[in-house]
């Protein structure tokens, strides 16, 4: 057995030191170049080799996505995240059209290429002629069932040796063939010949998770009479649903979760494991890629600790949480996890030492934060550690660009810069507390 690379997403800077903190093995991250999501902020112009040189001087790998499906006028954007990549000296690049490997080969010949799962690739013959053109791993479909994944695995080993493979494992799932979404270009008049702004080139509007209300329910059928398709609506009045009102969910699938498959998949010999989110805050990053690191540290160490991971992801998953075509049923619930169990959120960012004692800290809120709540406040530390600052042992004042600077704030609203004094070993830049 072999622990997998964990691959964590990184949408900004932001994002990138939080996966430096929590975890990662290897980032993947956005150019100038056409890549998915084209929704994150990205790293454009220097951007990219800043973010390079911080990873690298983490021992942390840096991916380059530009994985989307360009049409010739993109092909420019190309050639700009090609060059970008280069200058970066990053350490591969993410790729899922042909044309976009062909121009890789020719314009950064010396970067690995890894093809991205919109390449839909799900057979040893598809793994073989990517090898053949120059790649040296495959994110497998994200419509692979167990089996295939499997079989996959065991004819790289005999035909493809050295090839490396690559699994999507938590996030969400996509209603599309691997993100091939024309429903976006539809929904929201995106003009199919609008260069960059087409679902194909990373501009998904995730008409999946938008809310709807039903007006009426149409049935096709067959000329038989037999029903060719049916809608199912899920309803719910739970006050923290979106909306905070009845609405029904025709698309959306529940969030993939393949934690309980980390063994069985390490054995397989996956290289990579990857965590999809790239327009996902920070702060849901830094729980999802702690539970993970957690859980394949203590596979490596002999001891594999699932429920543990899961008892953590349970605060950040917004959706049920399944293992997809992995098990018997896609739509039911992983076991594990506690439903009963309220989800709390990071509420809160170091951002640096605001004194010399390391007593104040420099914080910005990520939720609306009451310091007199009885719970205290939760240290979101790696390793899955979580230690608690009882109510009264910690401050919130106002901050230095406050009309009130220094005098204490009992609640706080998200975006709120703030001065928290608390004293921990543990506290550092770049920690969650909730």
């Amino acid at each position: 057995m072999r622990i997998p690379e964990l691959l964590l997403p990184c949408g900004d800077m932001e994002s990138l030191e939080t996966a430096l903190i929590y975890g990662a093995n290897a980032v993947y991250l956005g150019a100038d170049g056409p890549n998915l999501r084209a929704g994150a902020a990205g790293f454009a112009g220097p951007g990219l080799t800043q973010a390079a040189r911080r990873a690298h001087e983490n021992g942390v790998r840096v991916y380059v996505c530009l994985n989307a499906s360009p049409r010739e006028q993109d092909l420019a954007l190309v050639r700009q995240g090609l060059e970008q990549a280069v200058e970066a000296q990053a350490d591969g690049l993410i790729v899922a059209d042909a044309g976009v490997a062909r121009l890789a080969k020719r314009h950064a010949p010396h970067l690995p290429l890894h093809v991205s799962t919109q390449a839909n690739t799900r057979n040893s013959e598809g793994l073989a002629f990517w090898r053949d053109l120059g790649a040296t791993r495959a994110n497998l479909a994200r419509e692979c069932a167990a089996g295939e994944v499997a079989a996959l695995a065991h004819a790289r080993d005999a035909h493809l040796p050295g090839f490396e493979l690559e699994l999507f494992a938590h996030g969400a799932q996509c209603m599309a063939l691997s993100g091939r979404g024309g429903l976006s270009v539809h929904m929201v008049e995106r003009g199919v010949n609008q260069v960059g702004r087409t679902a194909c080139m990373g501009a998904c509007a995730h008409p999946c998770r938008y809310e709807y209300r039903l007006r009426a329910v149409v049935e096709e059928r067959k000329r038989l009479g037999a029903e060719a398709w049916e809608v199912l609506e899920h309803w719910t009045d739970e006050p923290n649903a979106p909306g905070q009102a009845d609405w029904t969910q025709f698309f959306a699938p529940q969030d993939l979760c393949l934690l309980w498959h980390a063994p069985w998949l390490a054995r397989l010999g996956l290289d990579a494991l990857k965590i999809e989110g790239r327009t996902r805050s920070s702060a849901y990053l830094a729980v999802v890629a702690d539970s993970w690191r957690f859980a394949l540290d203590s596979l490596a160490a002999g001891s594999f600790q699932p429920r543990a991971a899961l008892a953590e992801l349970r605060h950040a998953a917004t959706r049920p949480l399944t293992a997809g075509l992995f098990g018997a049923d896609a739509r039911r619930e992983i076991p594990g996890l506690d439903r009963l169990t309220p989800r709390r959120l990071p509420m809160l960012r170091v951002i640096e030492a605001a004194n010399a004692q390391a007593t104040a800290w420099n914080v910005e809120l990520k939720g609306t934060f009451d310091t007199t709540r009885p719970e205290g406040l939760t240290l979101i530390l790696p390793g899955l550690l979580r230690p608690v600052l009882p109510a009264g042992s910690f401050r919130l004042e106002h901050g230095p660009g406050s009309s009130t600077p220094g005098l204490p704030a009992q609640t706080g609203h998200p975006g709120m810069r703030a001065v928290l004094r608390a004293e921990h070993p543990g506290i550092r830049p770049g920690i969650f507390a909730r």
